[in-house]
């Protein structure tokens, strides 16, 4: 069974700290051979959607990265695109990540994360 978490991630912004709240399904459930797909949908634009695996056992993985204002996408750990995939949503602060030709060992909880870009403040002389 795919399931992926809830998160809260704060984000610093030259002006202060901002949070974004990033909201996913319970729970995804695929037949092997088959696909499915994972959404997040963050409460305001984030520049970059970073997607996690953790299967039991081991360290929590990046798998996939999407800027979000270019639309590239970024795999891990060899991925390929006819495996695992992402794009943005219908609303333009979400994402989906599609998971194909599901195999047992596709199984754990995928969570994705934010990351916004910004420009370093301005530094001023004495």
């Amino acid at each position: 069974m795919l399931g992926p978490l809830a998160l809260l991630c704060a984000l610093l912004f030259p002006g202060g700290v901002a949070a974004i709240s990033l909201t996913q399904q319970a729970v995804v459930v695929g037949r092997v051979g088959s696909s499915a797909t994972l959404s997040c949908q963050a409460s305001a634009y984030v520049s970059y959607i970073h997607w996690y695996l953790y299967q039991e056992g081991t360290a929590p993985k990046r798998i996939l990265m999407l800027d979000m204002s270019r639309l590239y996408v970024q795999r891990y750990g060899g991925l390929k695109p006819d495996k695992i995939d992402a794009k943005k949503g219908k609303e333009s602060n979400s994402c989906e990540l599609s998971v194909k030709k599901l195999q047992k060992s596709d199984e754990g909880v995928y969570y994705c994360a934010a990351w916004e870009a910004h420009s370093p403040a301005p530094c001023s002389a004495p």
